[in-house]
């Protein structure tokens, strides 16, 4: 059973009493622009048998305040352990489209070597829409054994970056309008394909055909190696998640993003003229 990257509203439901599988809650809000409390909404319904991961919290490295990058292998797989998440199981993350924190659970188990995982297409949104089930049920489960199996072509770190600039790779940015405004820059000849903007009215992803051809329109036509970036590490996902829909699965993720680069005096930056 492997139909990722993405399953189906209607694939979930036939599988939803699987024990194989194991649907996780990835709802995020960033303030100022959705003051809503991830946990909260997961308290107050979610699909049923879900467990709840926090992407900047739960599956995050405590050491880097600020950065929310990604757990160390000891870490994140004590997290998917006690969440009964274990190498045979088959993971289904949701969100409801405001940031695209399922891809980033996505994502991050195919760094550690975790391949069973897609996202659910269109999310709670699409699920709830449907009149398909929701309760407020913390479900209880039992302990799994989680083996992490680093993947780091995968993983780019600030060094990969600065390497990637004179080399034959090609950087993505994955920021949303807004956010790449406020920051007033970019990382050297980056093309700009922000992962949320390939999903539709209802949160639906794209075919792969289509796919292609946004990426290819915006000049990200797979020639080289992609990096993926944002602001800090979550919009870059939702990036490699439109790549694989379109059938690249092996873009990497600078995990600092932006927010590492900037605070670097010596790292090379496209800063927006007044």
């Amino acid at each position: 059973m492997d139909p990722g990257p993405l399953v189906s509203t209607a694939w979930l439901g036939e599988h939803l009493d699987d024990p194989t599988v194991r649907v996780v809650d990835c709802r995020w809000y960033l303030p100022p622009f959705d003051t809503r409390d991830g946990a909260e909404e997961y308290a107050r319904a979610h699909i049923p048998g879900a467990v709840r991961v926090q992407w900047d919290t739960d599956i995050a490295d405590p050491d880097q305040p600020g950065l929310s990058m990604l757990a160390d292998a000891r870490r994140y797989a004590a997290a998917m352990a006690e969440r009964g998440i274990g190498d045979d199981t088959f993971v289904v993350a949701y969100d409801d489209q405001h940031v695209t924190v399922a891809a980033r659970l996505w994502w991050s188990l195919r760094v550690y070597g975790h391949t069973r995982v897609a996202v659910l297409d269109g999310g709670i949104t699409k699920w709830i829409a449907e009149g398909r089930p929701v309760d407020d049920l913390v479900p209880t489960c039992p302990p799994a054994v989680f083996t992490p199996r680093r993947n780091d072509t995968l993983y780019a770190t600030k060094s990969d970056v600065r390497a990637a600039i004179d080399a034959d790779v090609q950087l993505v940015d994955g920021r949303m309008a807004g956010a790449r405004a406020e920051d007033g820059g970019a990382l050297p000849d980056s093309v700009v394909l922000p992962g949320i903007e390939f999903m539709g009215p209802d949160g639906t992803w794209p075919d792969e055909h289509e796919a292609r051809a946004r990426i290819s329109a915006a000049g990200g036509d797979r020639t080289e190696r992609v990096i993926a970036y944002c602001r800090g590490g979550v919009g870059a996902c939702g990036t490699a998640l439109a790549y694989a829909v379109a059938g690249f699965d092996d873009v990497a993720v600078y995990d600092g993003s932006w927010t590492e680069w900037v605070a670097d005096p010596d790292t090379p930056k496209m800063m927006d003229r007044p």
